[in-house]
């Protein structure tokens, strides 16, 4: 199965902020929430998924290499090369790798690969109750509609000094 131009994506007008998205992130990581949330316009709390960018200033940024692309395309962690510098969270454009520390790393969204090389989807889609989440092919068609909304409307908690 072809996975490296699937992504999750957000209908930012079908999220109802249950945060059963990160429930199931939470859970399915053995205590380890690897989904950050973002605020569109003080209005709603959305979450925000790694895009697994083609040159992802995140991985570039990490000084041990803890951060790579697997066969798929995926940016992957390393946590055991992991130094917890916090550089990858300060260079990810979008706020998507967690600033704050968990079992010594920042988090950040592995699509649950475990499942989608097993065919099912990731943990957070397969929670969304509303149907907001969604794991999709990226076509060059559907790539302008689908990324826009995360990058322009919605504004990571996590703010950069």
């Amino acid at each position: 199965m072809e996975l490296s131009n699937k992504r999750i994506v957000v209908d930012l007008d079908l999220c109802i902020g249950c945060h059963s998205c990160s429930a199931a992130c939470h859970y399915g990581h053995l205590n380890q929430t690897n989904l950050v949330a973002g605020n569109v316009e003080e209005i709603a709390e959305v979450p925000a998924n790694c895009r697994h960018c083609l040159n992802p200033a995140c991985m570039a940024s990490c000084p041990t290499g803890a951060l790579f692309k697997d066969e798929n395309n995926f940016v992957r962690r390393a946590n055991l090369l992991c130094i917890g510098c916090r550089s990858c969270s300060l260079a990810c454009p979008f706020g998507v790798i967690g600033y704050e520390f968990t079992r010594h790393v920042s988090p950040k969204c592995d699509l649950c690969i475990d499942r989608v090389e097993d065919g099912k989807i990731p943990r957070c889609v397969s929670a969304c109750a509303s149907g907001a989440l969604q794991f999709v092919e990226l076509t060059p068609e559907t790539i302008p509609e689908t990324l826009v909304g995360g990058r322009f409307v919605a504004h990571s908690k996590i703010r950069r000094a």
